[in-house]
Parts: structure tokens; sequence; C-alpha cells
């Protein structure tokens, strides 16, 4: 066997089952039907975080997703094309767009939701009580810690105060 400095830890092994089964592989490649309706990993993630908000700044909605300006204005002038999306200046900052979904934004949303949520319910029924406690509190930790710039795989800070 050959030597090599790529992890050979759980934590991998876990990300990579979970993005395998979970399609987000494929899916972050091309669109991808929920509810009937063909759309972007990104553009999922928008319709929740404006539904959770209500309106957003694009500059908020990028840093909520992660995502360069540049990428969101994109992906808000797309989605305004598909009529998801309304995309006005703010009358309090000219320099700034706001985003707020549609009413046929909104039902988007509200189908794709539905979905997602009997899927998610379907994934954590088959859980005993034990591993639901316990993936929420795990899951938890490693959301912090990869907020907290210590493990992405983009060439974040590590642990150790380094980049790699």
């Amino acid at each position: 066997m050959q030597s090599t400095t790529f992890p050979r830890d759980d934590l991998r092994r876990f990300i990579q089952q979970i993005v395998r089964s979970s399609g987000f592989l494929e899916s972050v490649q091309r669109p991808h039907e929920h509810a009937g309706i063909r759309l972007s990993v990104s553009e999922t993630f928008a319709l929740g975080e404006l539904v959770e908000a209500g309106a957003l700044s694009q500059q908020e909605l990028a840093a909520r997703l992660g995502l360069e300006k540049s990428t969101v204005s994109r992906l808000a002038a797309g989605m305004v094309d598909r009529g998801w999306l309304s995309r006005e200046r703010d009358p309090d900052d000219r320099r700034l767009y706001r985003l707020q979904l549609t009413a046929a934004g909104q039902d988007v949303a509200d189908r794709v939701g539905t979905e997602l949520s009997e899927h998610h319910g379907r994934l954590l029924a088959r859980l005993s009580p034990d591993e639901r406690h316990a993936l929420g509190v795990g899951l938890g930790a490693l959301v912090r810690e990869l907020d907290a710039g210590h493990g992405g795989y983009g060439g974040h800070d590590h642990h150790d105060g380094t980049d790699h």
C-alpha cells in the first residue's frame, strides 16, 4: 500500500458516505428535482434562507450561503428570471438589493420544503431517540468547528492556525 497524507479517518469516510448516499455531488453538478421542480442546490438553499428571513440583501444571502457576492448576484438574477424572487434596491441604502420571494417563489419553497421535510422525517424516524440525540450533538459540534474556520475543505484555517 502506498504511503499518503490523504486522511484515512472516520470523519472523511462519513462525509464521503453522506455525500455519495445523498447524491449531493450529482446535484451540485446539475439541477435536480424536488416536488416536480428542477432546481440547483444553491437555489434550494436560497429558498430556505428567504423563507426563514422574509427578505435579505444579496450580501446577507451570500453570507448565509457561504458564497461570493458575484455568485449570489447570478443566482438571484436566475431566480428573478424564473419568477421566484423580486430584486429591488433597498430604499434605505441604494447600493444594496433586497431579495424577497414572490408568490410563485413562495409556492416553490412550500412544495420543495414539504418534500424535504417528509424526506428528513423518514430518515430520522429510522433512528433511535439516542441516535437522533447523538446526531444532533455531533453535527452541531462539527458545524461549530466549521463555522469557526477549523475544518473547511477549501484551504481554510485548520486547528493549528496554518493554511493548508
